[in-house]
């Protein structure tokens, strides 16, 4: 029973002593004031996660300290530390990714740009294609129905709705056709 007590007991102190290697302890936080660390140097440490985060270790903040550094000082060198290498590997992942979404963005814009400029170019064809003009000018196709022609063409390069001509969409104009 004892020695079930008193492995239980390692154990415990064992779990307890496993405290994350980079973080600020007790000890860590006593020796640190002992070197005449200010109350707000030691809270700004703790709280950047600096230790963590290996912008300085509580030995160098001690040893800065003993040189005659100011809190003020530590305190800005820490800040610009910026960001340990995995973080930077991390933000370069990321921006990496955004630059593969920005350029395929970019490609498909293109690619929807050039479909519009064939399309564009494909009904100004159309409209004013010799034959539809003849049409019109005999008659065989009332003006009024060619701008009705005109402006559904240009709805439907849009992709915009054309059912207000009706049957589906579908336009429907009467064409008179020459009699033999």
């Amino acid at each position: 029973m004892a020695r079930s007590i008193l492995f239980i007991a390692l154990i415990w102190q064992f779990i307890f002593s496993l405290t994350p290697a980079f973080a600020l302890n007790a000890e860590d936080i006593i020796r640190l004031k002992n070197a005449g660390a200010g109350n707000d140097l030691i809270l700004k440490i703790d709280q950047s996660k600096a230790i963590y985060r290996a912008l300085v270790s509580v030995d160098e903040v001690i040893e800065l300290k003993s040189s005659g550094f100011s809190d003020e000082f530590i305190l800005k060198k820490i800040e610009q530390g910026g960001a340990t290498a995995p973080e930077q590997d991390r933000e370069d992942a990321a921006d990496r990714a955004l630059k593969r979404r920005i350029t395929r963005n970019e490609m498909k814009l293109g690619l929807l740009k050039k479909q519009l400029n064939v399309s564009v170019d494909y009904l100004s064809r159309l409209i004013a294609n010799p034959d539809v003009v003849k049409l019109v000018k005999s008659g065989k196709i009332a003006s009024e129905d060619y701008g009705e022609i005109v402006k559904y063409l240009k709805q439907y390069a849009r992709g915009e709705e054309t059912n207000e001509y009706g049957d589906g969409g579908n336009i429907n104009i009467g064409i008179k056709k020459k009699q033999d």
